[in-house]
């Protein structure tokens, strides 16, 4: 496909070829997606990324989910186009969130060639405590890091409670993205072997509109994501979020490991796994990911994989 085909072009070039295709949301997904059909042995499937096509309206020139909609909504009664599947992220579609969050969707979901994952995001598929931690291994060279690995194993279903409460406050303030920019690896707490955030006290020095309105959405929600079951939770959130304060997370778990011995050196630790480009964090994981299919895992989006086969 060449970059930046619009939509009536790529669905051309779809139709004049045979190949089977896979149509996903961005270039992380094109890579992952990728790599498993390679460890699968069905790398003969071409992958095509929705960031590389043209959007043609208001809605589709900036989110690449509704590029791919469109896209099926227009070929999936073509028998010309039959060769093309699709994988959208679920985000937030057929959760329940009422006095506990309630998954409505107990398995993947398919309709024709078009599946969603199972979680919010691809990346909701690397989040298991042996893969993220043997991941983690592999990014720091600390001398702290199989004990910090050790505890971040043990700490990891309270974290997820904190993210899935922080990605539902920041839907609520329709700023899905304000967590990472704001929510630094020491703002956490490790009390009593659970990962905290004192909401009430966090930057208690700072008084503007945002903040006010995500702490009291992260109120709202506390008690919900605590009722939850904590493979929901696992599943609702933001896969990008997750993946960016797990990782400030297990900076707090190297600090918190080597503190006592030598409280500078785990500091930097800390401080340099904080600071790993999201992207080479995504790479270790994803690696993990596929390990885990190889050894058998069915953790991957088998509904797609099932259909394009």
């Amino acid at each position: 496909m060449e970059p930046k085909n619009d939509i009536s072009k790529y669905i051309t070039s779809v139709k004049m070829s045979s190949k089977k295709r896979i149509l996903v949301e961005g270039p992380d997904d094109k890579d992952h997606i990728s790599n498993l059909l390679n460890v699968l042995g069905k790398n003969k499937i071409k992958i095509d990324s929705a960031e590389r096509i043209k959007g043609d309206c208001k809605h589709t020139s900036k989110n690449n989910r509704a590029k791919i909609e469109k896209i099926f909504n227009i070929c999936k009664d073509s028998v010309k186009h039959s060769n093309l599947y699709y994988l959208c992220d679920r985000e937030f579609k057929a959760f329940n969130v009422e006095e506990k969050i309630v998954d409505m969707m107990v398995d993947h979901k398919t309709d024709r060639n078009l599946s969603w994952t199972i979680g919010h995001s691809l990346e909701n598929y690397f989040i298991e405590p042996d893969l993220i931690a043997n991941a983690y291994r592999y990014l720091t060279s600390s001398e702290y890091k199989n004990n910090a690995a050790e505890n971040f194993k043990s700490l990891l279903p309270s974290a997820l409670r904190m993210i899935a409460t922080i990605t539902l406050a920041a839907r609520e303030i329709n700023k899905c993205s304000y967590p990472l920019g704001v929510i630094r690896w020491d703002d956490f707490e490790i009390i009593a072997n659970e990962v905290t955030l004192n909401i009430n006290v966090w930057r208690a020095n700072e008084n503007h509109e945002i903040l006010s309105r995500f702490k009291e959405a992260f109120n709202k929600y506390k008690p919900v994501v605590e009722s939850s079951d904590i493979g929901v939770l696992s599943r609702v959130c933001r896969g990008h979020t997750a993946m960016q304060l797990l990782q400030r997370i297990f900076a707090l778990c190297l600090f918190q490991a080597g503190s006592k011995q030598d409280e500078n050196l785990a500091k930097k630790a800390a401080v340099d796994f904080s600071k790993i480009k999201e992207k080479n964090v995504s790479t270790a994981l994803c690696e993990s990911w596929l390990k885990t299919i190889a050894d058998g895992s069915p953790n991957y989006p088998s509904n797609l994989i099932l259909s394009v086969s």
